[in-house]
This record gives structure tokens, C-alpha cells and sequence, in this order.
């Protein structure tokens, strides 16, 4: 199986990277572990990383007994976690790179009720500068598309 770790900023555009793949949702994932919806909640979430990496393991071994032929998994946010996928698996890690004006535009039109505070809150959250961590640590063996 061929697995693809995409990872970028909020409103990158890893929803619409690849949508033929199996797609796993790292926010499914985290929204299990924390039983909420609410994203300040979820965005909360990086002490639960073990909880969190069960889950995509669980989801992951399902695929691979499935056959599945490529999974694309969506919106890791801690490098910890990318690491020990990664270790485990195998497979390509994907940044999605776009220019912050871009970014803010797209969060401020796509009108989604999970955005209740303007981008620059959002878009500083520590989950997110969290996520940036990806792109510095792994800056060797990451494929960065201009999206």
C-alpha cells in the first residue's frame, strides 16, 4: 500500500489533495479520542497523542488487511506522531504550501461553522505553529507542492 502523510497550515488545501485516495482524517481521528466537535477541543489535543496514534494505527492495519491500494493521511498536526507512523509504515510526506494571503482568504470564504474566530486566531493556534514543526524537522525528506 502506498500511504501518503499530507500535512500544511490550515486551509492549505489537503481536502482536495488526491480525492480518488482512501482518505483518514486525522480530525475523525482526534474527534473520537476527545469525543467533541468543538474545535477549541479539538485543537487541544496534543496531550493525547498516544490516543491519537492508536486510532490511526487501528485505521491503518484495517487498510492494509483490506488491500487498500493508497491511503492519504489527512491533516497530521505533531511531528511525534508523523515520526512514529512514518517509522512504522513507511510512506511519502506531502507539505502543502501556500502563501498566508491565500490561506486567509480561502478560511474567511469558505464560511464553515467550525470557524468561529478570525484566521489570524485560527491560524496561530499552538496545534497549528505545532504543525509548522513538521515542515522544519522533516524538511529533508518532505515533498512540498505549491498548491
Amino acid at each position: 500500500m502506498k500511504i501518503t502523510y499530507l500535512c500544511g497550515r490550515i486551509c492549505s488545501g489537503k481536502s482536495t489533495y488526491r480525492p480518488e485516495a482512501r482518505r483518514l482524517m486525522v480530525s475523525d481521528i482526534v474527534r473520537n479520542v476527545v469525543r467533541s466537535n468543538d474545535r477549541e477541543r479539538l485543537q487541544n489535543s496534543m496531550h493525547l497523542e498516544n490516543d491519537i496514534l492508536e486510532g490511526l494505527s487501528m485505521c491503518i492495519d484495517y487498510d492494509i488487511e483490506m488491500d487498500v491500494q493508497e491511503l492519504i493521511i489527512d491533516g497530521i498536526r505533531q511531528p511525534s506522531i508523523l515520526k512514529r507512523l512514518s517509522a512504522v509504515y513507511g510512506g511519502e510526506i506531502v507539505w502543502l504550501e501556500v502563501p498566508l494571503e491565500e490561506r486567509k482568504r480561502r478560511y474567511e470564504s469558505r464560511g464553515a461553522e467550525k470557524d468561529t474566530e478570525p484566521f489570524e486566531i485560527a491560524d496561530n493556534k499552538a496545534i497549528e505553529l505545532e504543525c509548522q514543526k513538521i515542515y522544519s524537522i522533516f524538511s529533508k525528506q518532505l515533498k512540498v507542492i505549491n498548491n
